[in-house]
């Protein structure tokens, strides 16, 4: 089905219709709108929008009509891309899907630095050999979500491996020391006489330079990346270039409800290669707090439709959660049929419609005021004899959840409540009080 413009498409639907939520979503997600107005196009991208230099030079921008160059650039510090990655990605593809030129940066030389964004200590330097290794597969993993063919892919190698000395100090006499180490990042580091590189000082000024070879009228980035945003955006001025206009998105926090950023390091994090099966896990493992976060994050909304939003998932959190899985599965196989082959398959495997409660005789557990689910489990090997990491992963597969009262999934950081009746996995059972 194609629309000719998103004010066409199918609303959010009522309580009453909210098993369709995901494929009202799904449309959107496949839906052309190559005839978009300015206006409802900005109206769009302002839920995914967190800070934007500036707001008005944007809608001034877009309302030229003009076909706009739009640069993300990503590097490929490590081989796999998760979800968090892709938060400026679905911000990216709402410009190409409006007809906008996309310029995606894939930051061969960039990477070998590491960006100092957000750090309090120094990455360990990557060979050129790793980031080879490490980029080889992120075009594939980022293919369902953009069009590869009608956008342009550059490795910023190819022209920041040609900067010379001349061209360097040139650029650097017009760039303060003060306004580098203004950053709290460095400044940060500095006080704790933390290591911090000349190459780390210097990232910022590179991403600059990729603005200066692109020339774009629009830069993103996530929020972490506003200083070198606004780098690039200076730079271009001080080289008499129409500065670029930088948007930047929220961090995603990630699944355990830690309040920390989506990372692999942390282990939060659902990659864009699991299995469809595995990410509607990671999704029903999310705390409901979250839920607002991550349908802004990767639905197509108005800025209009989100108090429904946040009343639908206020109302039915556990059926809100499994729209979003269901939806997220979709869109990375482009089948809608897999958001519901694996809501079916979840259901069958968690079902509590045969659980007799009252026959059921479960041992006890005390719990304590502002004590995680987590924390509560690790310790009771005797009731649930689970390794920690086994428990983590019950938790982020959805597998640990609250059949009574109201059946709920839990998340291992959420705080333990009772009383309650708890299902750990398929047989064991234990009550909380």
């Amino acid at each position: 089905m194609r629309y000719n413009s998103p004010m066409e498409l199918s609303p959010l639907p009522s309580q009453d219709k909210l098993q369709d939520l995901h494929r009202v979503l799904f449309e959107r997600f496949i839906a052309d709108w190559k005839k978009i107005t300015p206006h409802e196009l900005l109206d769009l991208l302002s839920v995914k929008i967190e800070q934007a230099l500036t707001f008005d030079e944007l809608a001034d921008r877009l309302n030229t009509k003009k076909r706009l160059s739009v640069k993300l650039g990503i590097d490929p510090t490590g081989p796999d891309v998760h979800m968090g990655h892709l938060v400026p990605i679905m911000l990216l593809r709402q410009f190409q899907k409006a007809g906008h030129a996309i310029n995606l940066i894939i930051g061969d030389f960039t990477a070998m630095i590491g960006d100092p964004s957000g750090r309090d200590t120094q990455r360990s330097a990557l060979t050129a050999a790793q980031v080879q290794v490490n980029k080889k597969t992120y075009l594939k993993q980022i293919a369902p979500y953009l069009n590869i063919k009608t956008m342009r892919v550059h490795h910023n190698a190819k022209w920041l491996s040609k900067l010379n000395a001349k061209q360097i100090l040139a650029d650097l006499q017009l760039i303060s020391v003060g306004s580098v180490l203004q950053r709290e990042d460095f400044r940060t580091r500095i006080e704790k006489g933390a290591p911090l590189s000349m190459a780390e000082l210097l990232y910022g000024y590179l991403q600059g330079s990729d603005s200066l070879e692109l020339k774009p009228d629009i830069e993103i980035g996530g929020r972490d990346q506003f200083l070198n945003l606004a780098f690039a955006r200076d730079m271009m001025r001080t080289h008499k270039l129409p500065p670029q206009i930088n948007i930047t998105t929220p961090v995603l926090e990630g699944t355990d409800g830690s309040g920390r950023k989506m990372s692999k390091s942390y282990g939060n994090y659902v990659a864009l290669t699991m299995k469809p099966v595995d990410i509607f896990g990671k999704i029903m493992s999310l705390p409901d707090a979250l839920l607002v976060q991550y349908y802004k994050a990767f639905a197509d909304l108005k800025k209009t439709e989100i108090s429904h939003l946040e009343q639908l998932i206020k109302t039915y959190p556990l059926e809100m959660k499994k729209q979003l899985a269901q939806f997220l599965v979709a869109i990375s196989t482009k089948k809608i049929k897999e958001g519901i082959t694996q809501r079916e398959a979840f259901e069958k495997k968690f079902s509590t419609k045969e659980i007799d409660m009252e026959s059921l005789v479960i041992p006890r557990i005390k719990t304590s005021r502002n004590l995680s689910w987590f924390d509560l489990f690790k310790d009771k090997k005797d009731m649930i004899p689970f390794s920690n990491t086994e428990l983590h992963r019950l938790f982020e597969e959805g597998a640990i959840k609250i059949i009574d009262p109201q059946e709920k999934i839990i998340g291992a950081e959420d705080i333990s409540a009772a009383p309650c009746v708890v299902r750990v996995g398929k047989k064991i059972f234990v009550r909380i009080i």
